[in-house]
């Protein structure tokens, strides 16, 4: 999982690029979050990479077993 969504949890992220593009934050621009609440820094992660973040975590099939994701009359054989 990318660490941006891992640190700030999906849902956030979200809100998160929902506010940047409310208030036209420019995509070069690094943003931190403290205490929950985001602003400029030099340190931390840029609107363009948590935008990139969540479309990877979209695009990312998370599996955790693939007996949930089979037909039911498939046999699974571990090896």
């Amino acid at each position: 999982m990318n660490l941006i969504i891992e640190k700030l949890g999906l849902k956030n992220a979200k809100a998160l690029d929902g506010m940047l593009q409310k208030h036209a934050v420019p995509e070069d621009w690094k943003i931190s979050v403290i205490n929950g609440m985001w602003q400029r820094s030099s340190v931390g992660f840029t609107h363009a990479e948590l935008r990139a973040a969540i479309a990877d975590h979209d695009r990312t099939d998370h599996v955790s077993d693939i007996r949930n994701h089979i037909a039911p009359t498939t046999k699974v054989i571990e090896r």
